[in-house]
């Protein structure tokens, strides 16, 4: 029985130093090192299927009243607040995107939606 045991702590010793030696190896990311998030592979994936690929709504998005993301009109009247809102939450027949998006990835659409802006002349 004694033998059993002693069998038994050496093959948790070594587990555990498997375990300790793969965490001294495996670089984990630290908060600092996480993957940038990809605004732009993102609104093409969510929102493309309505706003179209620049923002500017598609025939789908007209049908559905979806706004013109580009024009300067719309930007100016909506502040940074309302875009996020509107994103986490939906609105009008526009889904809510914070049970399929974390927070993260809505902040970074709402910031890639105000680089839709056209191009005051």
């Amino acid at each position: 029985m004694a033998h059993k045991k002693t069998s038994m702590l050496r093959i948790v010793f070594i587990f555990s130093a498997l375990f300790l030696l793969a965490g001294s190896v495996i670089p984990f990311p630290s908060r600092g090192e996480e993957k940038a998030i990809d605004a732009r592979n993102l609104f093409e994936y969510h929102c493309a299927k309505c706003h179209g690929l620049t923002g500017e709504a598609n025939k789908r998005g007209k049908a559905l009243k979806a706004p013109d993301l580009c024009d300067p009109g719309w930007q100016n009247s909506k502040t940074d607040k309302e875009i996020l809102y509107s994103i986490t939450n939906g609105k009008n027949k526009m889904p809510a995107w914070n049970e399929r998006l974390s927070p993260e990835e809505i902040e970074a659409l709402a910031r890639y939606v105000r680089k839709l802006s056209k191009k005051q002349r």
